[in-house]
């Protein structure tokens, strides 16, 4: 019986092509039959710096010995990762977005591990269990600035179903306001009716940005934040993402995830490449399409200005922003990588 217990209460982790994920018999959550939440086991926080690019140093809440025994530097900016569903902390996307901020410079990159919390195929567990590790994340937040992080210097960054998990955090963060809040494609179902303050909004921080890929399916098709870009109008297909592009490439297993991953992916780049997609600002995409939507100016200066999707967007130009990307990588059409 204890044998059978703890083999429900296990989580496996399983691999889609090379990229891991998580499995679970019985989900974690606070339902009747749900295996209980263990926050510290069950959330992690993994940091990375370029003196460890590879192998992460696992900090703990409220444990200061972990932080001021790790690589950590007060004075690098800290970007905090927290990626989707089913995923763990060496998934692709969470690897490939801390991979391109250290090879930009010295940051404190910290993944969110919440696997546990979010293994296949338990989705609507998951969904509840965001709110808990968003609060849990604030938590986190608030004990590394206790202890000197500047929380000017935290940008929070989120994928998928930890686009909204980074929402609740900036709800949750009570002792000041995060400076900035990047939304990757926000996870969608089960998100739709719950009003802002059930999902990712513009009030989380003082700049929330997010890039919609997967518009009605599995991302948010509406703004949400203060600065909406929308790439290729903002739903599926993303450009190479259609069948016939994925079998010429033998990508078929990623027809289900491509256009919702492309959110990352553009994100990811332009940290390395951060004018490679520039956006207008348009009412819809198909104003965009017709080349008839405004330019946007510094009202200070009268002078056109450019709103970047990704790492350079700029905190004064608001609105729901349109553009065209590249079907393979690189997917900026202005490449120019540092």
């Amino acid at each position: 019986m204890v044998i059978t217990s703890v083999f429900l209460c296990t989580t496996f982790t399983a691999f889609w092509g090379m990229n891991p994920y998580s499995v679970r018999m019985t989900p974690k959550g606070n339902c009747t039959e749900c295996c209980p939440i263990e926050e510290k086991e069950d959330i992690g926080f993994y940091l990375y710096t370029r003196s460890n690019t590879m192998t992460p140093q696992r900090l703990w809440v409220d444990n200061a010995t972990s932080l001021y025994e790790s690589n950590l530097k007060m004075y690098h900016p800290t970007v905090i990762y927290v990626h989707g569903f089913t995923e763990q902390a060496n998934a692709k996307g969470a690897t490939t977005v801390k991979n391109a901020y250290l090879m930009r410079g010295s940051y404190n990159v910290i993944v969110v591990d919440w696997s546990p919390l979010c293994a296949f195929p338990w989705y609507a567990h998951a969904v509840v269990n965001t709110h808990a590790v968003g609060l849990y994340l604030a938590k986190f937040v608030r004990f590394i600035v206790r202890h000197g992080v500047p929380i000017k210097s935290i940008h929070l960054i989120g994928f998928s179903l930890g686009a909204e998990i980074v929402g609740f955090t900036g709800k949750d963060t009570t002792f000041g306001k995060l400076p900035r809040i990047t939304g990757l494609d926000p996870a969608f179902p089960l998100y739709m009716f719950s009003g802002k303050q059930g999902h990712l909004a513009s009030t989380d921080a003082e700049f929330v940005d997010v890039i919609h890929t997967d518009g009605g399916v599995f991302g948010f098709p509406i703004a949400l934040g203060d600065a909406d870009f929308f790439p290729n109008g903002g739903f599926p297909a993303q450009p190479g993402c259609r069948i016939n592009s994925l079998l010429q490439k033998n990508q078929i297993k990623r027809i289900v995830s491509c256009s919702h991953d492309r959110a990352w992916q553009y994100y990811a780049e332009s940290i390395l490449n951060e004018k490679g997609f520039p956006a207008v600002r348009c009412a819809n995409y198909e104003t965009f399409l017709a080349g008839v939507c405004n330019q946007h100016s510094d009202p200070r200066t009268n002078r056109s200005e450019i709103q970047y999707m990704g790492f350079a967007a700029n905190p004064r130009l608001k609105g729901k922003f349109f553009l065209a990307t590249n079907s393979r990588e690189p997917f900026a059409t202005n490449y120019r990588k540092l």
